[in-house]
């Protein structure tokens, strides 16, 4: 009866230990034309997924930010592009010479969370400030 009992005990936990996230990508809101994928790859026999965000159509060689954020918002930025969601996470970066950014990390099996994501970048044309930013969309696991 023992060996019974924790032969079922290791199988609940070996079934809790490698179960797999379900993660999913929406396209919320389009911008001015720069465009943000997100993508979710398993990773390993633990559950995680490997995140990988990438933006294409920001300015060459241009300071940006990749933020994350938990509510919608609507704010107009010189240039015309928009933000479109509130800051709660995110990091500066410089884009390449082709205007493009990629970054990925691991996304561990207990991280149960959405989150709006949206990558911009400024710079000067022809004299004045000008932002870029990519469609928001809304990313993450369950």
């Amino acid at each position: 009866m023992i060996r019974i009992l924790s032969s079922l005990a290791t199988l609940l936990l070996s079934t809790i230990a490698t179960a797999q996230l379900t993660c999913s990508t929406t396209v919320v809101a389009p911008s001015c034309g720069p465009i943000i994928t997100v993508t979710f790859t398993p990773i390993g026999g633990a559950g995680n997924q490997r995140i990988d965000v990438s933006a294409a159509g920001l300015h060459p060689n241009a300071q940006g930010v990749m933020n994350w954020g938990a509510t919608q918002v609507f704010a107009q930025l010189p240039g015309g592009c928009p933000l479109l969601c509130d800051f709660v996470w995110g990091h500066k970066f410089v884009a390449n010479d082709s205007g493009e950014f990629s970054w990925q990390r691991s996304w561990p099996h207990y991280y149960q969370y959405f989150w709006y994501m949206q990558v911009g970048t400024w710079d000067l044309v022809a004299g004045n400030l000008e932002f870029r930013t990519t469609n928001l969309v809304l990313a993450g696991c369950q």
